[in-house]
């Protein structure tokens, strides 16, 4: 067996004002987390991609892989939308995870639940605060507002929000293909280079991007290229 990925910083920053601003216009019932065994507190989800596009189903797996579709609550946040897009792989479960203050998850494991196995679930932190603990095998990760991190689930984690403010995050689930691969290949763990993602997008932003993107040098930044710069459209 070859290398086991722990956690990966991926290459792209997105702005956390405007992940903000969409979350804040939700006005709409959270749902609890289906796994009451696994926290304390209040631990709640909104489906944003759901099986059948449902607003009340927050399971994340349910033996399909087809059958995931966006909820109305996708549709109204369109710079979200736009990061799952943004992604490589086929998008499965996409949700706001939401841990109040005081709640704590406790240590786990999600079996399957990484890239060695075909499946990843990408983290963007809307908002967040310095007092939360989220520990991945022993190892506490620092992960900040607008930062894009794949984890390794497979292994023992647990979260504990010990700050005043609500921990949220998108969590997007996608299958590993060919351009997953790529992507988590360019993954130079000493230094990673972030891309500043905004919306809405300057002309300066895309270049920038475009720029970052080159020096990956592999067919999925590539795509990306041709996706970003086709949107050019008054440089």
């Amino acid at each position: 067996m070859g290398e086991v990925i722990k956690y990966i910083q991926l290459p792209f920053l997105f702005a956390p004002e405007k992940l903000q601003e969409e979350l804040s216009s939700l006005n709409t019932e959270w749902i609890a987390h289906f796994n009451k065994l696994h926290y304390e507190g209040e631990w709640s989800a909104l489906p944003l991609k759901s099986y059948g596009g449902s607003l009340t189903n927050v399971m994340p797996d349910v033996g399909a892989t087809s059958q995931f579709l966006d909820t109305p609550l996708m549709e109204q946040c369109p710079y979200m939308k736009s990061i799952t897009e943004l992604l490589p792989g086929e998008k499965r479960a996409v949700r706001l995870l939401r841990l109040k203050p005081g709640a704590i998850i406790k240590e786990h494991t999600d079996k399957e639940l990484c890239y060695e196995d075909g499946e990843v679930r990408i983290h963007v932190p809307i908002t967040t605060n310095e007092q939360v603990e989220f520990y991945l095998e022993g190892e506490r990760i620092m992960m900040r507002e607008g930062e894009c991190w794949y984890l390794n689930f497979n292994l023992p984690h647990a979260i504990a929000n010990k700050g005043t403010t609500d921990r949220v995050h998108l969590v997007i689930d996608c299958i590993v293909n060919d351009e997953v691969k790529d992507l988590f290949e360019y993954k130079q763990h000493d230094i990673i280079k972030k891309v500043a993602v905004k919306d809405p997008y300057s002309a300066n932003d895309k270049l920038q991007m475009i720029e970052r993107l080159k020096e990956m040098g592999t067919p999925t930044a590539n795509e990306l290229i041709k996706k970003i710069g086709a949107s050019i459209s008054s440089i």
